[in-house]
């Protein structure tokens, strides 16, 4: 028999919070958006991958375990991503929009405040601060 996917939900506070190694579904702050993460493998050295799906539509590449973060609202999420096996970015997803953002540096720990994505534990120091010059591909 088929275990379904555990929830986890998310405070509305910006901060991240670990998944992977497991089929999960990931739920944002105000229940208005769920992520589903199903479980592909595990590279040579490092966290799982994962197929993801944004409220039934899929994410294109794979979604590594590790660590997530929704904005307070709800509205976007922050991840570990490729696009091809085994190149670990960072993006940003506009859950509603269905577009995401490749960051030009990799976030390996992360949280918002308010709208801009800012390194935590390892990645201290790093930001990212959203001036609408990002380039966004939808889904």
């Amino acid at each position: 028999m088929e275990r379904a996917p555990e929830r986890m939900t998310f405070p509305p506070d910006g901060t991240s919070r670990w998944a992977g190694m497991a089929d999960l579904v990931l739920v944002s702050p105000g229940d208005r958006h769920e992520v589903t993460l199903l479980y592909v493998g595990e590279p040579p050295h490092g966290d799982s991958y994962h197929c993801a799906e944004i409220d039934g539509a899929p994410l294109p590449g794979w979604v590594w375990g590790g660590n997530f973060a929704f904005t307070p609202d709800g509205t976007h999420l922050a991840c570990s991503w490729m696009a091809v096996r085994f190149e670990r970015r960072t993006i940003v997803i506009d859950l509603a929009g269905r577009c995401y953002c490749v960051l030009p540096r990799v976030f390996v720990d992360f949280e918002f405040r308010g709208p801009d994505l800012i390194g935590c534990g390892s990645a201290a120091g790093l930001e990212h601060r959203f001036a609408g010059s990002e380039r966004w591909k939808r889904f």
